[in-house]
């Protein structure tokens, strides 16, 4: 197929150009002149009306010497003279002034279709003071119409006014019409051929200027473009040619003077001696770009072991998750099923024994103490994942803090026959800290320790002073199942227990010292751990006690 010349693409595009130019002239051109000529027609108009109106001013204020001559005869009225005088104006022209109404007396002044529009206008609204507009006559030629209302005068009563029914000295019945009332409007036509022909002859001189001035331009543009752009094109398509035939050694400086063509066929220049070096030294440049690419490729197996790693890590994650999910199915039902059971013994028609009441209450408490612990920690860690745990710090009694978590407890602890001990030194004094936040994490570690303890067995919770450190240590011990040594460094992972098969043979979510150690972070504490397998382990706590960072910390973590 052959392609377009770019003088023939110019062509097309300049005489395109030139026509939607000559298209918007004439749109526009006609539209503001035949506006221009509404305008003069109105005017005009408007003038011709006030000249009718002064000669019915002037026959309505002199009426009375015209109304009985000295032999008895009537006199000239002002309709009859206005009538008159609008007939003599329009005989040698082609302009027509009528006077009529809605309800005429004589039948050559009943109202055509515009001048019903107009008067049933100006009777609508008494604010229009005049209309018009643009129509075809009869002879379907375009002309201006104009219509302006008359209003009852004192001298017009006499033949329109009260009573209504009563016949004038003309023999016509009365209208009984007030004074100020519409008695009827002037309406004149207007031929407009005179502009049309003015506006025609605007726009074919207007069309036949921007013709001239259009191929003028044409041609100039054609000829710079040809000498400017066509002919350096030629020259860089013959060095283009050279290069793919392996002639490198060209040479386009005298293209062009001090311009864009100039410096683009500097680059040009610039590109082959470029192409001629690379040439040139072209092992040396393989060379080079072979110890990139292989370094390039290092860097791509690095980040291809990156992924990798991180891919792991989301699997190890979706599967944390996935193991959490089918032990919360489980978890969350069996303390359920435990309190939907034992209530179920008091519907029983046999009334239970008082120890045996105590024991079904015992068992509610401690499945709901479960069951509030799990969906507690996972509210939390939900809040902490979205970034909106708020500190809300206040002087906590630690003595009040551990009795009451104490209570808490004790339901769980004889559930298993676990001896749960709890101890406050004297010299702990109040602190500065999230009350809740603090009762979260003794309510998990102590928790945790009861379910990894055998029956039987021991959990305290001891609470000292360090001086030394401004800051209270929180130790949470137990005698139970105790951690594995290479277990220790999971056990505060999410959706993680030291043992996996633990996970079937405890009750938990896996959520407890995951919590706890965000809990800990959050109030710039630290916590550790030790234990040995089968022994027993001890989880210790360290809690500044007044920290004047904490309001701003607050601050930052509720926005």
């Amino acid at each position: 197929m052959k392609r377009a010349s770019l003088r023939l693409k110019l062509t097309v595009l300049l005489i395109g150009a030139i026509v939607v130019m000559l298209g918007i002239f004439v749109s526009w051109n006609t539209v503001a002149q035949r506006s221009q000529a509404e305008r003069e027609m109105l005017e005009k108009a408007q003038i011709l009306s006030d000249e009718m109106d002064a000669v019915w001013k002037f026959f309505e204020v002199n009426q009375h010497q015209f109304e009985v001559d000295k032999d008895g005869n009537e006199g000239l009225y002002c309709v009859i003279a206005a009538k008159a005088v609008s007939k003599f104006f329009t005989e040698d022209t082609n302009y027509i002034i009528h006077y009529t109404n809605l309800s005429t007396r004589r039948p050559a002044d009943t109202p055509d279709a515009f001048e019903v529009d107009a008067l049933q206008a100006m009777h609508a609204n008494p604010q229009v003071s005049e209309y018009y507009r643009l129509e075809l006559d009869a002879e379907q030629q375009q002309v201006f119409r104009y219509a302006k209302p008359l209003f009852i005068t004192e001298s017009c009563l006499e033949c329109h006014g009260d009573p209504a029914g009563e016949l004038d000295q003309f023999g016509f019945a009365k209208e009984g019409l007030q004074k100020g009332d519409i008695a009827g409007a002037i309406s004149i036509v207007m031929p407009i051929d005179i502009y049309l022909n003015s506006i025609s002859n605007n726009i074919n001189q207007g069309m036949i200027t921007i013709a001239l001035v259009a191929v003028v331009l044409f041609a100039v543009i054609t000829f710079g473009v040809s000498r400017l752009v066509l002919r350096p094109l030629r020259e860089f398509e013959a060095a283009a040619e050279s290069i793919e035939g392996g002639d490198l050694n060209v040479n386009l400086e005298g293209i062009g003077g001090r311009d864009e063509i100039h410096d683009l066929a500097l680059r040009f220049n610039s590109m082959a001696k470029q192409l001629k070096n690379l040439y040139d030294d072209l092992e040396s440049q393989v060379e080079t770009r072979t110890g990139q690419l292989a370094f390039a490729n290092r860097e791509l197996e690095m980040q291809r072991q990156q992924l990798e790693d991180t891919n792991l890590l989301l699997l190890r994650t979706s599967e944390y998750k996935s193991d959490f999910l089918a032990i919360m199915s489980h978890e969350l039902r069996t303390p359920l099923t435990s309190i939907l059971a034992y209530t179920e013994l008091w519907e029983l028609p046999a009334l239970p024994s008082a120890e045996e009441e105590r024991a079904v209450i015992q068992e509610i408490q401690a499945n709901g103490h479960l069951l509030l612990n799990m969906v507690d920690n996972i509210l939390e860690m939900a809040r902490m994942e979205s970034g909106r745990v708020e500190l809300i710090c206040e002087p906590v009694d630690m003595v009040d803090l551990v009795h009451m978590t104490e209570n808490t407890l004790h339901s769980l602890a004889n559930r298993r026959n676990i001896e749960l001990s709890c101890e406050v030194s004297t010299d702990v004094p109040l602190i500065n800290a999230d009350w809740e936040k603090l009762r979260r994490i003794i309510v998990n570690l102590a928790s945790n320790a009861i379910k990894f303890t055998k029956k039987g067995g021991q959990v305290s919770i001891r609470v000292t002073y360090l001086e030394d450190r401004a800051s209270i240590k929180l130790l949470v011990s137990d005698n139970g199942i105790g951690i594995r040594e290479e277990d220790v460094p999971s056990i505060f992972e999410r959706f993680t227990q030291s043992e996996q098969s633990s996970m079937k043979r405890y009750s938990g979510s896996g959520l407890g010292l995951a919590v706890v150690r965000e809990l800990v972070e959050i109030l710039h504490g630290s916590i550790t751990v030790e234990s040995e397998h089968k022994k027993g382990s001890r989880f210790a706590v360290i809690i500044p006690v007044g920290d004047n960072d904490w309001e701003a910390h607050d601050e930052d973590n509720a926005g």
